[in-house]
Formats: C-alpha cells, structure tokens, sequence
C-alpha cells in the first residue's frame, strides 16, 4: 500500500470527547435533580416552619391548646417571596370538644402583622358554651340545644305569680347584620308543675337577644346557625382577619 492509499485509509473516529460530553449531561442532570429535591425539602421544611408559628400566635391569643394551621398551594417559598400565603386553613378541637372551629383565610401575610383576605368557616359549641355566652349567664339563663331548636331556663317576670323560672323553647335567626342571634319563643311552661298556668299569651316576653360578635374578633359576623341535640354550629365570616395576639384577642360588639 502505498504512501497515498494509506493516507486515505479508513480510521475509527475517537469518541472520548462523545463520551465527555454524556458523562457531563450526565453529571448536570444529577445535580438538578438534587436541587430540585433540596427546594422541594426546603419548602417543605419552610411550610412546617410557618404552619407552627402561626399556630403558636392564635394559641397564645385565643388560650387554645390545639390550634392547627394548614398552608395550602404549590410552593410556600414562592409565596413568601410575594409576601403573603394564598390559602391558609385554621382549625382548633374535634366533633366531641366544647369548641371547635375550622377557618379558611385567604391572603394572609407573611410577616403575621396586618389583616388577611376574606376569612370564610364555622364555629361549633356545646350546650355548656353556649350558656357561659355573656349574654346568656348575665340574664342567670342555662341553655339546652335541641332537633332546630333551644330551651333556656330562666327567672321572668310573669302576671298574678312575680318572677318565676320559666322553661322556654325558641328557634334562633340571625339579627343586627349578623352580630347577634334572636331566639323566638315558640312555647313556655313552668318547671313547678303544681303551677298550673298557660303562658302562651306572654311568649313575646320571653324572647332573647344575644351578641355574639362580643365573643369574636372584630369584623366577624354569623351567616348561618344550625342547632342538633346538644349542639349549636354557627357559619361564620369576615372581609380581613386581624392576625397580631391583641387583633386575634379584641372582641366586636353589637349596636
């Protein structure tokens, strides 16, 4: 073979700069990968991190031992790169507790100061929290809850027989925009049974007002009360929520 024909002669064709260059796509992959599972750890450590802070603050303002707070959506560090949490669900107790409450609060800031977005939930109570209300244990009444309705006991002034205690059954409606509850007696009797006396002509005596915003923050109004034996479920809502201790611990008031 001469000079020339081995000059054109066949040769393999290196591949270490092939090689090279899988193994370095190689390499870049594993490092996004391991980045990528870094963030998704940091924002879950970020999330845990929010979530006990926020419940440490509403614990220690409402004396609740069981607060848990909930922070939705896809990314907490990008959120709290925008300075507020999209979507955040704080609830307290359990079915058989004196008081539970389940909130959902949008746009919530970041830095915990400040009021939220809309604040959408409910709050329910037992028969004995219902009667410890301000309204309620200031009148001396104590309050069983019925199928829909209520029965408070207590002393009224009724014709020709002075103060007496007085067992009246009523249904509550929502009233003063949503700060308060009216019951409307739908019938009355005396727990003394010698007395023998129809009380139906004096219903309208016995009905009762009660302020439940003087129980919650301000801005919070009822949209809803729903009453079962031994229990009352109040729906509840509010345009901003103020998220600071003294904020969570102020009390509205009604007209």
């Amino acid at each position: 073979m001469s000079d020339v024909d081995d000059f054109f002669a066949e040769r393999a064709v290196p591949r270490r700069r092939a090689r090279g260059a899988a193994a370095g796509l190689f390499v870049l992959v594993g490092v996004l990968v391991v980045l990528a599972i870094l963030a998704v750890v940091a924002d879950v450590v970020t999330r845990g991190l929010v979530e006990q802070r926020a419940a440490a603050e509403i614990s220690t303002a409402t004396g609740l031992d069981d607060v848990a707070v909930d922070v939705h959506g896809t990314s907490v560090l990008w959120q709290i790169a925008h300075g507020s949490l999209d979507d955040v669900t704080l609830s307290s107790g359990s079915a058989g507790d004196p008081v539970s409450f389940r909130f959902d609060v949008s746009d919530v800031p970041t830095d915990l100061e400040g009021t939220s977005g809309a604040v959408t939930g409910t709050l329910s109570a037992d028969s004995a929290t219902v009667s410890s209300l301000e309204g309620v244990s200031s009148a001396g009444a104590t309050v069983t809850l019925g199928d829909g309705d209520m029965t408070y006991a207590r002393s009224f002034d009724v014709p020709l027989l002075g103060a007496v205690p007085v067992d009246v059954t009523a249904t509550p409606a929502i009233a003063d925009d949503g700060r308060a509850l009216d019951f409307t007696p739908t019938r009355a009797s005396l727990p003394d049974t010698s007395l023998s006396l129809d009380l139906t002509p004096f219903l309208g005596d016995f009905a009762q007002r009660v302020c439940v915003a003087e129980q919650l923050p301000p801005g919070v109004v009822l949209t809803s009360v729903d009453v079962e034996p031994g229990r009352a479920q109040l729906g509840l809502r509010s345009d901003g929520l103020p998220l600071t201790s003294s904020g969570l611990a102020a009390k509205g008031s009604c007209s």
